[in-house]
């Protein structure tokens, strides 16, 4: 089983820029919870359509259910750069 290195959530909090094109990503405390909200933009009326996401943990790490599929977030401290596994990496904005 691949272990996975849990890191301190608030690390996250702000703004991520896809590296691939993908929709922006914005991490926020919310009371007791994190929550992950993709920010899809329509390319024809320029308006953005927010879809948020509360993290959740279990043994395997941090997760949103997206799609109704399992993404999982994972964190590189010394790039500084956060990965989503069904929308690739994310550098901070």
């Amino acid at each position: 089983m691949k272990e996975e290195i849990l890191f301190d959530l608030s690390v996250l909090v702000g703004t991520w820029e896809s590296v691939n094109l993908n929709p922006t990503v914005m991490i926020c405390r919310n009371e007791d919870n994190y929550m992950l909200t993709i920010i899809h933009m329509n390319e024809t009326s320029k308006q953005a359509s927010p879809a948020t996401y509360e993290i959740q943990e279990d043994e395997n790490g941090y997760f949103i259910s997206y799609n109704l599929k399992r993404t999982v977030i994972s964190y590189d401290a010394k790039l500084d750069l956060l990965t989503l596994s069904a929308l690739g990496d994310y550098m901070r904005n």
